[in-house]
This record gives structure tokens, C-alpha cells and sequence, in this order.
């Protein structure tokens, strides 16, 4: 099984032509060649009398044979007329860097446009949802680690960047279970990215560790701001977190793990998400 897996590495690695995956949800009579393919980059602009069809995955290594945008494009389609689609609506292109492992990927989705000359229909925009599981550290989560953190985004196209707007959770469960949870909207632009959220973090009430008396409950409510790279499968983040209501108890001297993430007297939160 091992072998297997590693010859289809190698044949992927070395394929003379770019991995090209169209899927159409229903049979369509094919375009004629000489027919035009019409290229949209927003999805406003996409006339109203159509309909998305399916959708095209298109991935190259940049040392394999035709693996520029002409080529891809060219490939691509051929594929898209032969599955009866006349238009292609870019969702994601990216060319060959460090941060891709040297692929070019092209994502989008495919249309069946019935009249070009009709309105475009203004109310359609391209949204990507996506997963993500990581590491989170400071006031806004506490610590992730024996679970991680889990988040959930939409993504939307915008005109010059992309917006968007997530929920994330975490939860402790070694020794004493405690709670995170925030939802967050943000910015996205090439690889930089801001987003801030509003997040709450509870810790349980607890005997301590001298057996005679208790600490907590803890509780508290953050605004996170965060600057951040998204690139390949990664998202690092880090920024600055401002307590806007505090609740620990009556304790003299709270718990050390209501100060995670404190550098000085500033507190601080760090992410690395893996996306699914």
C-alpha cells in the first residue's frame, strides 16, 4: 500500500500536464470549438440568465510541462466546453511561490449562460467556506492543546480584497474542563490579513491544590484584534487583547491561567490554524 501511494506521489510530481478536475452536476451537450469561453472575475458580474453548472480544480508543480497560465488555461478550456459550460468564474488563482509549494492552482466555478446580453445578476458573490483546526494561546482562548482550537469561515470577494466573518471555539479537558468561544469579521488582502473578534472564556470554580480552599470561577469577555499571513494551508495570527469585562471571583490572587498570553502589562493572543 505504501508503494502504491508513493507511485501516485510520483506520478502527480512528474505528470507532463497539469491535474485538470471538472465536475458537472448534470449532463450538458457539449460547446462547439470554436465557441468562446468567458472569463468572469467577480461574481457581479456574471449575467442573470445562467446557471453554475459545476465546478473546475486545476493544480501544477511549475517544473512540469505546460504548467503556466496559458496552458492551464487552454487545457481548462477544453474540459469546460466539452461538459457544455461557456463561462468560468475565477474563485481562486494563484501562480507558482515559496508559499505554494511551487503550484499553480486555479479554482473556479463553471456557468451555463443563456443569454450574455441580460443583466448581471448583482446579487450573486462568491463565498468559500472553510475549516480550520490549531493552536490558540492567550485571553481570548486560554490554551488549545490536548483539543484544538476549531474555526469556521466564510470568505466573500469583494472588489479590491476579500471579507470575512468566522466562529471559533476551544475547550480544556486535562485536569479541569474550561471554555472558549468568539465570532470574528475581518479583512483579507494577498497574504495579509486583519480580523478582530468579541470573545468570552470561562474557567470552572475549583478546590485547590492544598485541598483547602477553591479557586475561581473566572470569567471574562475580550476584543481581539489580529494581524495575520494566510498561505498555503497555514493561517498565523497575532495581536493585542482588551479585556472589556472581568469576573474572577473574590480571589486575592487569581489563578496564573487568567494571565496567558500577558507580556508586561499588555496581553497578547497568538493563533496557528491548520485549514482541513
Amino acid at each position: 500500500m505504501k508503494w502504491l501511494s508513493f507511485f501516485v506521489f510520483l506520478q502527480l510530481l512528474f505528470s507532463c500536464a497539469p491535474q485538470i478536475k471538472v465536475v458537472v452536476k448534470n449532463s450538458y451537450l457539449p460547446r462547439e470549438d470554436d465557441e468562446s469561453l468567458v472569463i468572469y472575475k467577480k461574481a457581479e458580474q456574471i449575467p442573470s440568465n445562467s446557471a453554475q453548472i459545476g465546478k473546475l480544480e486545476a493544480t501544477c508543480v511549475k517544473w512540469m510541462k505546460k504548467c503556466d497560465s496559458i496552458s492551464i488555461f487552454s487545457i481548462a478550456e477544453t474540459k469546460i466546453k466539452k461538459a457544455g459550460g461557456n463561462a468560468l468564474l475565477i474563485t481562486k488563482f494563484e501562480k507558482p511561490s515559496f508559499w505554494n509549494n511551487s503550484r499553480l492552482l486555479l479554482n473556479g466555478d463553471i456557468f451555463l449562460v443563456h443569454d450574455f446580453s441580460s443583466p448581471p445578476d448583482t446579487t450573486v458573490s462568491f463565498v468559500e467556506k472553510q475549516m480550520f483546526l490549531g493552536f490558540g494561546m492567550g485571553p481570548e482562548t486560554g490554551i488549545s492543546f490536548l483539543l484544538p482550537k476549531f474555526s469556521y469561515y466564510n470568505f466573500q470577494n469583494r472588489k479590491f480584497f476579500e471579507t470575512y466573518y468566522g466562529v471559533e471555539g476551544s475547550a480544556w479537558i486535562a485536569h479541569v474542563f474550561w471554555l472558549s468561544l468568539n465570532c470574528l469579521y475581518g479583512v483579507k488582502k494577498d497574504l495579509v490579513t486583519f480580523d478582530t473578534s468579541l470573545g468570552a472564556w470561562w474557567f470552572p470554580k475549583l478546590r485547590s491544590e492544598s485541598g483547602s480552599d477553591f479557586v475561581g470561577p473566572y470569567f471574562h469577555t475580550t476584543i481581539n484584534p489580529k494581524i495575520g499571513v494566510k498561505f498555503w494551508k497555514l493561517w498565523l495570527k497575532a495581536g493585542p487583547s482588551i479585556h472589556l469585562y472581568r469576573n474572577y471571583s473574590k480571589d486575592p490572587e487569581p489563578a496564573g491561567i487568567v494571565n496567558i498570553g500577558k507580556l508586561g502589562n499588555t496581553y497578547y493572543n497568538f493563533e496557528i490554524l491548520i485549514k482541513l
